[in-house]
Parts: C-alpha cells; structure tokens; sequence
C-alpha cells in the first residue's frame, strides 16, 4: 500500500477506529460494573445509547445468553469481536488496492472500483482474511459476528460521511490534476509514433523496473502526482522536471519496448532509388541538425546508432540500406524553454520503388509522417538523358520511382486522383560534393531547371499536381560546405513553431 492511500486510510479508517477503540473501553467498563449498556457516545453527550430500547435489550438478551449472565464472559466476549474488528481493519483484505492484470496499478482508496461497498466492508473483513488461512476455521469469525456487531456497524457508519467527503476532495483533485496534465501533453506531445512499427497513438503504455506494464501514468483514479505498481514500485504520473521522460515506454500497438520522452514527433520519411544517397544524406543531415541546435542552445540525444556519432563519423562508407520494413531512426531536442521534440526518420530502401518489385506497402510509413524527403542522384538523370539506349525509358528515372512511392502512398492513404497532398515535399538533388554535379547543377541556376533540361520535366509537373508544399534543394552530404541539413529543418520548422524560429 502506498503513502497516498496511507493517509487516505488513516484519515477514514483510523479515525473511526479510534472512535470505535474509546466506544469499547467506555463500553467494557459498564459492563464489568454490570451496566448491560453499549456506549455509542462515550462523551455522554446524547444520553449514551444511539439505538431504540427495545433493540438494544435484545442484544443484551443475545450476549447474556452467550455468557451466562457472567460480565467478565460479556467483556471477553466483547473483547474478542472488538479483536476482529481490529483484524478486519488491518487484514490484507483492507490493504489489498491491486488493479487488475490488464493494467497492475494500485488504486486509490477512495477510487477503487465499488470503493463506497470496500469501505464499509473493512470491519468485517477478518471473515474474509481468516477464510483464506486453511488452518483456521472461519467458523470462529462467523461465531463471533454477534460480538463484533455494534463495533462494525458504529465503524461504518462514522466511516460513510468521513469516505465521502474524502472522496469528494480527491475527485476534484483528479479532476483538476487530470485537466491539466492533459492541457500540458495535448500542447507539447499531442501523440506518439512507434519507431518498431511505425503506427501513431495518444499515449505510450510503461514497463515498471520490475517488469510489469501498466497505462501511462497521467492523474487518475490510482494517484495524483505518482502511481503505485502492484508491486509497490513507485511510477511518477506529471512530466514536473522531466520525471516521466525517464520511463521506459511500450507501444500498445506491438508491445515493443520504445523511447517517446513526451516528445512530441516530426516523422520523416526518405524515398529514392537505389544509390541515390539517401542513407548518407540522412546520417549528416542529423549531424547538421544537431549541431545547428547546439549553436541555439538546444540540446539533442541521438537515440539509434545508424545516425550515431559514431556513424556521422564513418558517413563516406556506409552500406546500402537493406529491403523490407526497418526501424526508424531517431533523436530527441530540448531546452530550457523548449518542449521536448522528436525527429524520427524512416530510410526505405531504394529496392522498394524498383518497378518490377512486388510492392510492399509501408502503411505506417505514409499513413504517418510530417515530410517527405524524394533523393534524386543527379549523374544518374544526366546518364539516362545522355544514353542512346531505346530502352532507357524503362530503367529506374526519378518519374518511375516517383509513380512507385506515390502509387503506394495514394493507396494507403486513400487519396482520389484529385487530391493534393498537405504533406511537405522536399525534392533533393544530392551529391551536390561530386565536382562533375556540382557543375551540371549550378549550370542550370535551380534545381527544379536542372530537371526539366535533363528530361525530367514530367516528374516536376507530377510532384507539382501531387503536393502542394514542394520544395527543391541542392545537397552536399559530404566534402567541405555539407548542407544535407537543409531538406530536415525545412520540414521539421513546417510541422513545429517552437522550433522554426530556432533552426532557421
């Protein structure tokens, strides 16, 4: 049992328990000098009894029937339901707050499910208790319900308006914790994106450090500033100071163990033939990004290791990206003034858009992201426009990849032939480092000339007619003026205000 429900139970359960200890010893007094007389009010402020006549002498008929007519066997008596009431109060019944398997999270005591029935049920849960222990007969609890009655019953009924009004001032506690924790993570967060499986959500589950996972933590009916695991771990339920950043997230959707941070996500996607240079680009354009955010006094965490520093460092070399659906990349970027945010990235494969492939569709790449990074390896267009060949036509053009992806992304995300995309669309020339480029490109002024001169003029027009924010760019992603950077914060500063006028 939590601290929270500590309190909560003391300041119900204990106080009628006091109430009902002095009703007791007031009560075995008169009774050992042979009053035969509950002491409802031990203050003898309404007389002493609270209970018509005629039923409290047909109590006493039951007790003296018990003891023989003996105070000393009466007091015993007394004494021994009094015990039960005491066990009923601190059994593990009472304590037991466990949520259920689906979600193993103490609740709070007075929010628990039928919590008004659980609290009245507290004097007499020794019954209960003692049914669960084998070896003792629960007969002896049941024989004594004669002898715990007036102390349950009083128990009770000091307990129902001291529940209430307990339970009136946590509601709105949680009402007002809840609103406004939601206010803070609907305007910094707003959802979630798995990077295992690429689908989008409103909130992550959490793996407790013993294993157990439970719902995300946000100010409920199992506590108000930190929830409790079923097995007593404590798991805070605000982001005060960034403690919830710090919780190990699962995706409901997968159940795959992920980082969000309560970030809020900018998803990327990355779409290109085969050697276009899209991996390249994506591993210095982290580096740029990060390194343009370190100037603003922003910092970031790089989170997987194909944009690791480690792999900014080996950028020239890396290997091509294999087929099939991966992971995403990501990273994270915060400030003292700066909501958390994070960038994920997903590098499909170049074999994906092949034309003669068995399409696999990606749903959760288009279905959801912020930006759409299109490479284009400029030597490659110059080859195809240079080439004599009859056939050149049919090899993977920027127009083929383009009609690939864009088939793709229409059909998941059911789009007519009409529609155009919201979704920001970088085109991007790379090896902008490669002399021969360089000089082809510049030639030309932009990028978007540069295509139409060099037979491209059908992709300009289809990405126009797709898209209605476009976007050209010449990228160097390595060599000395790398500016491969350039694609990312354009659509990161589209889909983020706290961050454009920080990047740009």
């Amino acid at each position: 049992m939590n601290k929270t429900n500590a309190v909560l139970m003391g300041a119900v359960v204990g106080v009628a328990l006091v109430y009902t200890l002095l009703v007791f010893i007031f009560t075995l007094v008169d009774v050992i000098a042979g009053e035969e007389m509950i002491k409802f009010d031990p203050l003898d402020i309404t007389g002493g009894s609270l209970i018509p006549d005629s039923l409290h002498d047909a109590y006493w008929s039951l007790v003296n029937a018990f003891s023989g007519g003996s105070e000393i066997v009466a007091a015993l008596l007394l004494t021994i339901g009094f015990v039960f009431v005491i066990i009923g109060c601190i059994s593990p019944n009472t304590r037991d707050m466990r949520g259920k398997e689906s979600d193993p999270k103490e609740y709070l005591f007075t929010s628990q499910p039928m919590s008004i029935v659980k609290c009245l049920l507290v004097p007499w849960n020794s019954i209960l208790f003692l049914w669960s222990k084998k070896k003792i007969p629960v007969i002896l609890p049941i024989i004594f319900i004669p002898f715990m009655l007036p102390f349950a019953v009083l128990m009770d009924i000091i307990m129902i308006p001291l529940f209430l009004i307990v339970k009136l001032v946590i509601e709105v506690r949680i009402r007002l914790a809840a609103s406004k924790d939601r206010e803070i993570y609907d305007r910094d967060t707003q959802y979630a994106i798995c990077p295992k499986c690429k689908r989008e959500f409103y909130k992550p589950n959490i793996k407790c450090k013993c294993g157990l996972v439970v719902s995300y933590p946000s100010p409920d009916a199992h506590g108000i500033k930190s929830h409790t695991c079923n097995n007593g771990h404590t798991i805070p339920c605000t982001n005060a100071d960034g403690a919830r950043s710090k919780l190990q997230a699962v995706c409901p959707h997968c159940k795959k163990e992920i980082k969000t941070r309560d970030a809020k996500p900018v998803a990327i996607s990355m779409v290109g033939a085969v050697g276009s240079g899209k991996t390249t680009m994506m591993i210095s354009g982290v580096e740029g990004v990060c390194a343009v955010a370190k100037e603003k006094g922003i910092v970031t965490e790089i989170a997987t290791s194909k944009i690791s520093p480690e792999a900014q460092r080996t950028k020239a070399s890396v290997t091509p990206t294999p087929p099939g659906e991966l992971d995403s990349e990501y990273f994270f970027m915060r400030s003292r003034d700066l909501s958390e945010k994070e960038i994920l990235i997903n590098d499909i494969s170049g074999i994906e858009f092949e034309p003669d492939q068995d399409k696999i569709l990606f749903e959760e790449y288009y279905r959801y992201n912020d930006g759409i990074i299109f490479v284009i390896d400029p030597l490659i267009v110059m080859a195809i426009h240079n080439s004599m060949s009859p056939t050149k036509g049919t090899k993977t053009t920027p127009v083929v990849t383009l009609e690939s992806f864009y088939h793709m992304f229409t059909e998941i995300n059911g789009y007519g032939p009409n529609v155009r995309s919201t979704v920001p669309f970088a085109v991007v020339l790379s090896k902008m480092d490669d002399p021969r480029v360089k000089s082809a490109v510049d030639a030309e002024g932009a990028a978007e000339a540069f295509l139409k001169k060099y037979g491209q003029e059908s992709f300009v027009k289809i990405v126009k007619s797709a898209f209605q924010n476009v976007k050209y760019f010449k990228v160097a992603s390595l060599g000395e003026k790398v500016n491969a950077s350039e694609p990312f914060k354009w659509i990161i500063t589209e889909n983020d205000k706290d961050l454009k006028s920080r990047l740009l």
